[in-house]
């Protein structure tokens, strides 16, 4: 009898840790496609602003030269955020 009892309490301990696990993924699926959704109604008006930027500079009058531009400088200016975030967010030596 006590061993069919802790047959039964690890069933329930295995429930309980995929419920909490399956809430964790669930509310990261939230959290994930919010963001996208802001990122996706800030990028044009973050194009629009580093369209005017490299204008500025640069002082072009093409159209599509200055997009590919405003494309490039956004994509230098992420790949630098990535590499910062990934240089001050890493995990330190314990968790290797």
């Amino acid at each position: 009898m006590i061993k069919r009892g802790k047959e039964i309490y690890k069933i329930f301990l295995k429930q309980k840790r995929f419920q909490s696990e399956f809430q964790r993924q669930f509310r990261l699926f939230i959290i994930v496609t919010l963001g996208f959704t802001v990122a996706f109604t800030w990028r044009q008006t973050t194009f629009d602003i580093s369209l005017s930027l490299v204008k500025f500079i640069t002082r072009t009058q093409n159209s599509s030269f200055s997009s590919i531009l405003a494309s490039i400088f956004i994509t230098i200016v992420s790949i630098g955020l990535i590499y910062a975030a990934s240089y001050f967010l890493k995990d330190g030596i314990e968790n290797c």
